[in-house]
């Protein structure tokens, strides 16, 4: 994993023609904003959760239960889609990415989870998820949700503070963790993994996202931060995950976790003391233009 490195650093300013004094100045607020990036706290919050409206084993009930666990936290607006047979990625994906791009505050975190049925697609980092189990490519409605996933990791990079977690209930999740790593934000992906395939049908057990509410619930009950690992290593353990026995995180971007709190802290423009040690190095050249009489 990287740590602070020039590479995680998105783009902030040209330094052509530019006075000592406008790059000190230039200089001074890319820290301030790494300083507010690696903040582990958050004044917003927002959470997406969709589902296909005709898958009918149990996928709209997971996802009303995710956003009903997730509104416990404070400010946290929820937003439940259910996708009909005639929507498409461009029109998801649009949406998915003026939600998490809208986002007002320092330090905002976007949360996408979908419940329902995937298929790989027909390039190795192609999830696609579907509203049938066992749909074959091309055979029925579809989204390329790998597509969603890689517009939100961009949109990270360009918006300040912004970071994302994706949760996953659905068949060959893992997928969606292949692909370019994102880099000037956090962003997280958590999901249930099984060799014969996840079944996320509510008639075969609980669910992937009932495990995972169920351990967010438990865990802020006890008022203390917590991360996503924290939620893994709380699920793991449970008897009742024959059905998808390997639960797992993939986290992208800097090296800090994603924490959630009962009640948000004030989002301070310090290093925490976990990167305190890391150094960062900035190099540029300047070289001096001559400037022609007029």
């Amino acid at each position: 994993m990287d740590h602070c490195l020039l590479s995680n650093v998105p783009h902030i300013v040209d330094l052509h023609r530019m006075t000592a004094q406008t790059i000190e100045t230039e200089i001074d607020k890319v820290m301030q904003r790494m300083k507010i990036a690696v903040s582990d706290s958050y004044n917003n919050i927002s959470v997406f959760s969709i589902y296909w409206k005709s898958d009918n084993t149990g996928s709209a009930e997971d996802s009303s239960l995710f956003i009903q666990t997730l509104s416990k936290l404070q400010n946290v607006p929820p937003c439940q889609l259910s996708l009909s047979d005639d929507d498409r990625v461009f029109g998801l994906g649009a949406e998915v990415v003026n939600r998490a791009s809208s986002q007002s505050g320092s330090r905002k975190l976007f949360i996408l989870h979908y419940a329902g049925h995937a298929i790989a697609g027909s390039t190795p980092n192609s999830l696609i998820i579907t509203p049938k189990i066992g749909q074959e490519l091309g055979r029925g409605p579809e989204i390329e949700m790998s597509l969603i996933k890689d517009e939100l990791k961009v949109t990270s990079l360009k918006a300040s503070g912004l970071d994302v977690l994706l949760v996953m209930d659905s068949c060959c999740a893992a997928i969606a963790g292949r692909g370019g790593k994102a880099k000037g934000a956090r962003v997280e992906l958590m999901a249930a993994t099984a060799c014969k395939g996840v079944s996320n049908l509510r008639r075969d057990g609980r669910t992937f996202t009932q495990h995972w509410c169920e351990a967010f619930t438990k865990l802020l009950g006890v008022r203390n931060p917590f991360t996503c690992d924290d939620i893994i290593k709380d699920i793991t353990p449970d008897s009742e995950l024959e059905q998808f026995p390997s639960t797992f995180i993939l986290c992208e971007g800097w090296d800090l976790p994603i924490t959630f709190r009962l009640h948000p802290s004030p989002i301070k423009s310090t290093f925490p003391a976990a990167i305190t040690f890391q150094t960062v190095v900035t190099a540029f050249h300047v070289r001096k233009i001559p400037i022609p009489c007029p």
